[in-house]
């Protein structure tokens, strides 16, 4: 059987928080006017790299970091956490590019941002429940990318370098219900509900226990936090952190047990620049901390799944570049 890789990266996992925390902004001429003689160090050529992950970069991956792809301080913004989250509120449709696998999958992601939640899905059941933008329009959509090349050590390992893309495709989530039943089939009865209300829809109705599709993950992010990190030098960074929820089967790269959850964190540290393409969040080796996800299975000490979780049922990875924008 193959295995399809749906990682739940979330991974967006982002700033979906609303921690009220005072804008550090800087009174800086916006990214259009800036030109490179005004940066002093790194060209929009470099800059415009940097928030643009490509398959190509892991090729280029060695024990040292390169200088251009490290964000000085001068070249360095720092943005009102209510800017970040007023982007990443909405609904996401996400794809994955680089695996030689066929990877073709359901994949979107909804975050509330009032909630302080995500939900996230994934599965190889030959539906779209969210239509793609129109390439004219992805081509400015707000998007959040993940880089993974192949490592060492991680759980689960990656044989091939792999992007996970989710291009923004709405503001409102108005529609997620709608979403999450002609994706699972699954309708949640209660009016208005949130998205925590809709992820124990699905397991009431023991949607991660049985066999819905080929290879099928889902994962609930919550208290979604964001949070100002001060520099030795510069503007302040960005943390994000929240906890989550994973259930999935099938063949999927994560050994999940039927039934059975993983939880763990998700973690990371930002540094926002600027290009002329607009204002970006960048986690990468030189700039900020990777993304790392580190969670296992939950199951009662005793139980009949106990030997299974203990004998490596674990998510634990980092991803080598995560960039969020361009921002709203």
């Amino acid at each position: 059987m193959k295995n399809y890789s749906l990682l739940i990266t979330l991974v967006v996992c982002c700033a979906f928080g609303l921690m009220h925390s005072r804008s550090h902004a800087q009174a800086r001429p916006s990214s259009k006017q800036r030109t490179t003689a005004q940066r002093g160090i790194l060209t929009e050529a470099q800059l415009g790299s940097i928030v643009t992950p490509k398959l190509e970069d892991c090729s280029t991956k060695g024990s040292r970091i390169e200088p251009a792809s490290i964000i000085p301080s001068v070249d360095a913004r720092a943005f009102p956490t209510a800017r970040i989250a007023k982007t990443l509120n909405g609904i996401w449709v996400g794809r994955v590019l680089g695996d030689k696998k066929d990877v073709s999958v359901d994949y979107f992601w909804i975050v509330d941002t009032k909630n302080n939640e995500g939900l996230i899905i994934a599965l190889r059941n030959g539906k779209q429940s969210v239509a793609p933008p129109r390439e004219a329009v992805a081509a400015t959509a707000p998007k959040l990318t993940f880089l993974m090349c192949p490592q060492e050590g991680y759980i689960p390992s990656n044989q091939t370098p792999m992007i996970h893309e989710f291009v923004k495709v709405a503001d409102n989530i108005g529609d997620a219900p709608k979403i999450l039943q002609k994706a699972t089939g699954v309708k949640v009865s209660k009016e208005r509900p949130n998205l925590t209300d809709l992820w124990q829809g699905l397991l009431a109705s023991k949607y991660f226990s049985g066999m819905p599709a080929v290879a099928f993950a889902g994962a609930l992010f919550k208290p979604i936090q964001i949070g100002s990190v001060a520099n030795a030098v510069g503007p302040a960074g960005v943390s994000l952190k929240w906890d989550a929820e994973y259930r999935g089967g099938g063949a999927t790269s994560i050994q999940y047990t039927s039934g059975v959850p993983m939880t763990g964190v998700e973690h990371v540290e930002f540094i926002g620049t600027s290009t002329g393409q607009g204002d970006y969040l960048v986690s990468s080796p030189g700039n900020g901390k990777i993304w790392k996800v580190e969670a296992s299975s939950k199951v009662k000490p005793g139980s009949n799944v106990e030997a299974r979780a203990l004998a490596g049922h674990t998510y634990d990875l980092a991803f080598d570049k995560v960039v969020l924008g361009p921002l709203k």
